[in-house]
This record gives C-alpha cells, structure tokens and sequence, in this order.
C-alpha cells in the first residue's frame, strides 16, 4: 500500500529537493476532474471547415483535454490550415482529423490520417494505446476526380461520446437526475400551486357570471392544466428544403401563436446516435417563432438524409 499526495513545496536535502514531480503527477492529478474530450465553451470548439475551395481545411481555435494533458489551438499567428491529399480519379476515400495525444514525442496535435481508396469508403480507426490517444473531430469525405474539399463532405464527430465528446464541467462522474428531479418537486408544486390558486379565484367570481361565462373560463383553467407537455415530433428528411443560405424546415401548428405560447425543441438523452449525428452535422443556426401556426428551422450545414426523432416542449 502506498500514499501520494501532491503538491508541496520541496525542500533541500543534501543539495537536491526532496520534492520532484513529473507531467505524469500532474496527468494523474487532473484526470478525475476533467474527462477527455473538446471544452465546448472554449472559442469554436475545435471546429473543422472547408477553406477557399481547395483542398485545404481549417481547424478553429479550441482546447481539449487528453488523459490530463491539455492542448490549446489559439490561431493568434493565422488560422491553422491542414492539407487533405488529392483525389483519386476513379475511388473515394475517407480521412478523419483528429486530436492526438503523442507520448512519444511528448506533444499534442492535430492532424489527418488518410483512408484507404474504395468503391464504398470506411474511415481509418482512431488509435488508443500507450503511445497514442485519438479525439476523432471530423471525417472528411474525399470524392473521386475532385480539386477542393466543400463543407457538405465534413462531417462532425465532436459530440459523438466514443470518438471524441465534450467537457462541459469540471466534473463528470455525478448523476444529474436526482438535482432534475428536486428541481421538478419543486417546479411541480408551484405550478400545482398556481393552478389552485386560479380555480379559487374562479370560484370566487363565477356567481358574477352568467353559464355559459362561467363554463367557459373552467374549460381554459382545466385547458391550461395540461400544459406544459412533451409530445414526440418528426423532423422529416423529404420536408428540409435547400435555400441559397443553407437549410430550412417548417413546423405547422395552429396551435402555436407568438405572443399566446411558448414552444421549445428538444433533443432527448437517449437520441439514436446516428440521428444524432445527422441532427449535429445539419447545424442548426436559429429558429423563426415570430409567425402564428408555425417554426422555421434555419440549419448552415449537411441536409439530412434520414429522419429525425425530436420532442417538443409546449407551455402556454
């Protein structure tokens, strides 16, 4: 058995400290605090994209963390542009870019590993072992015959979990359910409450009322207490429509008004991850709610070519 503890301040003893550390102590000592992966609020998050309609691609300023090594791409002396090798004239291929903690040469950096040239492509695996630790960014899909590298061939990988994920707090290993579910308690019991409140108010003045007043404001109160809901929604791949500023999809309900409710689109834990991934690649910019009956998604990046299994939120 033995203990360590870190760190303190050394002292002289014949001559030398007798308190030295190496990157290992430090590696060990931030790994349970952060998980590996790209931090999300860290300027563009490591972000991949096409460049001057070449076959150069760019990475956007970011940080990541690996097995408790950091690594920083601040593009202060210029963007960072990386070539992707030319076409082939008659097979595709598929790179990948990734983020790569290299032990040996003690260093972190981001690089494209090449595929191999077929009629229907794979990307390289990623690689994870003692000298080497891979965050996969992006694959980048390189079609036979062509001279430059567009956005719609880079797909995404940083919010898939198992090639690469985010760090979104400096802790990962606590369960958020049981906070949700007290928040919910409480959130629950003052809607509970509100709710009672407006139906002692209503008891107050319906013998000011006459019938059919007074049934009418009882069927909004018992209206209102089935809001808010969840209900499951569709996003459709045959309904995106390309515009010349990406992409648009449009959700008709006359049951959304602007000013009468509040509609909100969520993308549930559990999500598919391969809808998940058309979901991110897609990019989603904004959403225009100023139009009674209905919700135009505005997405920048790769159309989806399968449907997508959402939830919509409603209050009112």
């Amino acid at each position: 058995m033995s203990e360590k503890y870190f760190p303190f301040d050394g002292q002289l003893v014949d001559g030398k400290s007798d308190r030295v550390y190496y990157a290992n102590d430090f590696t060990n000592y931030f790994k349970p605090f952060f998980r590996n992966g790209i931090f999300a609020s860290q300027g563009d998050g490591l972000m991949v994209l096409s460049l001057d309609d070449n076959m150069f691609i760019s990475l956007m300023d970011g940080r990541s963390i690996i097995e408790g090594h950091g690594y920083q791409n601040d593009n202060k002396d210029g963007v960072k542009k990386m070539r992707i090798a030319n076409s082939d004239i008659a097979q595709d291929r598929i790179d990948i870019v990734v983020n790569r903690l290299n032990r040996v040469d003690r260093m972190i950096t981001t690089i494209v590993i090449k595929g191999e040239l077929s009629d229907a492509p794979v990307p390289p695996a990623i690689v994870r072992n003692d000298d080497y630790y891979d965050l996969k960014l992006a694959e980048v899909y390189v079609r036979s015959g062509v001279d430059k590298i567009q956005q719609a061939d880079i797909t995404d990988f940083r919010g898939d979990e198992d090639a690469c994920g985010w760090v979104t707090g400096l802790i990962d290993s606590i369960n958020s359910t049981a906070f949700f579910k007290q928040y919910q308690i409480a959130y629950d019991a003052f809607v509970k409450e509100t709710y009672n409140r407006a139906e002692d108010l209503f008891n107050d003045i319906r013998n000011l009322l006459d019938t059919d007043q007074a049934a009418y404001l009882l069927g909004l109160i018992n209206e209102l207490k089935t809001y808010p809901r969840v209900e499951p929604y569709v996003l459709k791949a045959n309904q995106w429509q390309e515009t010349a500023d990406g992409l648009t999809y449009t959700i008709t309900d006359n049951r959304y008004t602007y000013l009468g409710s509040y509609w909100e689109l969520i993308a549930e834990p559990d999500m598919d991850k391969a809808e998940q991934k058309l979901l991110t690649n897609a990019r989603i910019a904004s959403i225009d709610d100023k139009q009674d009956g209905k919700l135009i998604i505005h997405a920048v990046g790769v159309k989806p070519t399968d449907d997508i299994h959402i939830s919509i939120k409603i209050e009112r």
